[in-house]
Order: structure tokens, then sequence, then C-alpha cells
């Protein structure tokens, strides 16, 4: 989500006025704009959201947007105040659409326009209650707000060639406490310049209140390693204080499952069977099933099966067949299934008298957070190994259950004959902190199973490293597979 609202400040400053096609193929123009967000919070987290933008130049773009406007009046169609109205009525759906989207709830908007009449510049103001925008995190006891000085070119995509217009941007955002409120941190100043570019960030505080100031400026033609340049490093985006009560926790679970199933015959040749559950949180799964069903179920099947089959092979296997199969897509309900299996040869290495298999009981996810975690995570491998008659388990990995401040990860092994189960669930909690998730998972990322097959001296296969990513390719082979549409 805060990537997403970072780029619609972006395109307020770029489309609010002007929309789309606004940029003259003759002249380069450099658009400037004053910008103003004045976030006043409640104690529970809301807070009174006023977005005022001052469109200043280029003057010949303003006189054809205010032209347009005040076209609206001929023929006696409408009066002047009805045009601007309208104006108005546009602009507001434009903020609320975008908002929206980016996952602000929004009560009470309106819009409110000045100087078209005066053809001087153009001013909007925005506001609107903003629902739980500061958010409570019960993980460190404290409230954050998210602001954005970068105004979102930090995370924008930026053609090879840059834009064919410059931009010139005063920002301004005023963020005032609720009563009873502790300031902890606030963003630090920071400069950056690439060529004529320029970004730069201030800030101060004075009782209750914080003001973070930034100035952009973005040469035309600015190319992506330059935009990169100014806003690569920067990462200081939240404004935390503490109050003297608890706040209301809004959050969604992240939900999957994963299956792997492993059936080892006596001659190397192994039946590798993959199911990934994804089913919560509910609204992403039901709009990843959208997009399968958009781009075609049986595009998406060709591709997933072609990637699983590629990495597999380029992991050293010999792979003799395999199906994939996507389920629940008819099911608002049904979690999103991808069902996969594979016949491989070359998958197993024989050394020293036995097999060893390794693979990542964490799931990949000791290292998966950059930031502090969105969701309550609940994440589990179900791992199965099945040996051929005459085959024998010599090592196997110990139940491990481990907790840090909450969050929790488990693994236990259960031995029935030539069989062996492996559960392992990672659980985070709702804010939990990077550091701390890695703190709890970082020497578990690697478990061994030692076994005999009853024909030793198989075909070769894999290295342990080229096993483990087999032994887990419904966590980590899924994610290279449907790239193309879990885009989050």
């Amino acid at each position: 989500m805060k990537r997403v609202l970072a780029v619609i400040f972006a395109t307020i400053l770029l489309a609010s006025f002007v929309g789309p096609g606004f940029v003259s193929a003759e002249e380069v123009q450099v658009y400037k704009q004053d910008f103003t967000f004045k976030i006043v919070l409640l104690p529970n987290g809301s807070a009174n959201i006023t977005m005022t933008s001052v469109w200043l130049g280029p003057k010949e773009e303003i006189d054809k947007q205010i032209e347009s406007i005040l076209n609206e009046t001929q023929n006696g169609n409408m009066t002047l105040e009805e045009a601007i109205k309208k104006f108005e009525q546009e602009q507001l759906a434009r903020y609320i659409q975008g908002l929206t989207q980016a996952g602000v709830k929004l009560v009470n908007e309106s819009m409110k326009s000045y100087g078209i009449e005066e053809g001087n510049n153009i001013t909007l103001v925005f506001n609107a209650i903003a629902l739980d925008y500061a958010k409570y995190y019960s993980y460190d006891h404290y409230w954050e707000l998210w602001v954005d000085p970068t105004r979102g070119y930090g995370s924008m995509m930026v053609p090879d060639t840059g834009f064919p217009f410059g931009i010139e941007a005063n920002n301004t955002f005023i963020v005032v406490l609720p009563p009873n409120a502790t300031l902890l941190s606030y963003p630090k100043p920071f400069v950056k310049q690439y060529n004529q570019s320029r970004f730069a960030v201030e800030s101060s505080a004075d009782g209750n209140t914080v003001v973070v100031r930034s100035y952009i400026y973005l040469e035309p033609w600015l190319t992506p390693d330059g935009y990169k340049a100014l806003f690569g490093d920067y990462n200081d985006y939240y404004i935390r204080y503490k109050t003297p009560y608890e706040g209301v926790e809004h959050y969604e679970k992240s939900i999957t499952n994963e299956y792997v199933t492993l059936d080892i015959y006596a001659n190397g040749t192994v039946r590798l069977h993959m199911k990934d559950e994804y089913v919560e949180p509910l609204r992403d799964v039901i709009a990843r099933k959208a997009e399968i069903v958009s781009y075609g179920v049986q595009n998406v099947t060709e591709y997933i099966l072609r990637t699983y089959s590629l990495a597999l092979g380029y992991q050293g296997a010999i792979v003799d067949g395999g199906k994939v199969t996507i389920l629940g897509l008819n099911e608002t309900t049904a979690p999103l299934v991808i069902d996969a299996e594979y016949t491989l040869r070359n998958f197993t290495r024989y050394e020293n008298g036995s097999y060893v298999y390794t693979f990542d009981p964490t799931l990949g996810m000791a290292d998966s957070l950059t930031s502090r975690s969105e969701y309550e995570v609940n994440n589990t491998l179900y791992l199965t190994l099945n040996l051929s008659d005459g085959g024998d388990f010599l090592e196997i990995p110990s139940n491990i259950s481990r907790e840090l401040k909450g969050n929790r990860f488990t693994m236990t092994v259960v031995r029935e004959g030539n069989t062996l189960k492996i559960t392992s669930n990672v659980y985070i909690r709702y804010g939990a902190q990077p550091e701390d998730v890695k703190a709890l998972l970082a020497n578990y990322t690697s478990a061994t199973v030692r076994y005999t097959l009853p024909a030793e001296g198989a075909n070769g296969g894999m290295s342990d490293t080229q096993k483990m990513v087999a032994a887990i390719a419904a966590v980590l082979i899924i994610a290279l597979a449907i790239a193309f549409w879990k885009k989050r």
C-alpha cells in the first residue's frame, strides 16, 4: 500500500490538473508546484487530511487548462460557477479513486479550487477524514505514520529515456500529533544531487507538531539511473509516537500451505509432487484468481509447467514428465492451489554409502522481510519422503520449537517405517521487525535427511545446495513461476 500511495502522490503533481497528453512535443517544459499535506491525527489513528496543490507553471499550460474550463460556459451551456464546480468534481473523483486504490479509507471528502477566475495559478484543496491513517503496532507499543518526502518519485517506473519534461516541487508535510502523544522519531535531513537534479529534506518538531519539507528538482529526460541516484538511498519515511493508550490494530492474515512429497524409488527415479495453497488474504487470492482467468488458465498452466521444468533441469535433474493443475478458480472463498507433479531422474546423490537430502524448513523466510511485517504471517511446509522397500533413514532432523517476541518457528518430525513426515511452521506477528525474524530463523535454514536405498549406486544427482532448492520447490520455484501475476 505504501508504494502505491507514494505513486499516487507523484501523479497528483503530474496529472491532477492537466491529465494525459499535456506535454508539448515541440517544447520541453518544467512543471512547478507547491504541495502541502496537513495531517491532524486523532487519538484513534484516523486523521483529518488536507492536500493543497498549487500549480505554478508553466504559465502557458495553466492558461490552456483554464481556457478548457471556461469553454464550458460557451453557448450558455454552463455558468462560470457550474464549470468550475464540474472541474472540482472531476478532480475530487480522481483523488478519491487514487487514494482508495492505495488502501486509504476516506469519508467526508471535498474539493475546492482557487485561481481559475484570476488566471494566475490553479490551486486545489482536497480535504477528507482518513480512517486508521496512523498504524498502531502492539509489537513495539507505538504508532507509526508514513509520509513520503520523495513524493513517489523514489518508487515510480521511469522510461529508459526519462520523462520529456522537468519537475520542480516544494513539498511540506505538517503532522499534528494527537493529545498526550510523545514524539519518538521523524525524518532526518537528507540531500542528494545528480547533474542538475536535486532532492533535499529538512524537518523540525515543535510541541506536538512535526514539519517535514522537501525540495525536488528533476531535469527533463532524467534517466532511471538519475532517479536511483537521487532517491535510491532514501528510507526515512516514518513519524513514530507513543500515547498513554493502546490503539486497535487493523491488519490481514497471510496464510500459505506448501505440500512437497518425494516418492523415492530404488532405481533413483523420484516422483516429486508439489502443491501450494494460497489461503489468505482472501482479497489478494481473489485478485490473483481473476488475473489467471484474464491471462488464460491454459497459458498460466503452461508457463508454470515450463518454468518448473527449466528450474529443475537447471539444478541438474532430468525431467521425464510433468503436469500442472490450477484449482479453486471458480470458488470465491476457496484457496488458490497450484498443483504440480514431476517424474525425475538424477535427483539424488549417492555418497559414502548413503544419500543426503537438505532442505530449508524456514521456507526461505529468514531474509524475506526488508521492513516490518504488514501481515500476520502463518506459513507451513508439509514435507513427506517415501522410501522404496528396503530403504532406511539413517539421520533425520530433530524437533524444533522457538519463540522470539511472539514470533514462532516449529518443526516436528515423525518417522513411520519407510515414510518420514516433516511439518515446519513459521508464524510472524503483525508489525514484526525484520531483525527479529532473522534472529529467530537464521540458525535453522538448513536441515538434513540421510537415508539408504536397496539399489545403491544409482545414477548421480544433485549437490546439497541443489537438493535444497528441489526439496522446497513449492516455496522457491513457485515464486518464479507465478511472478508475472503475483505482483505486490
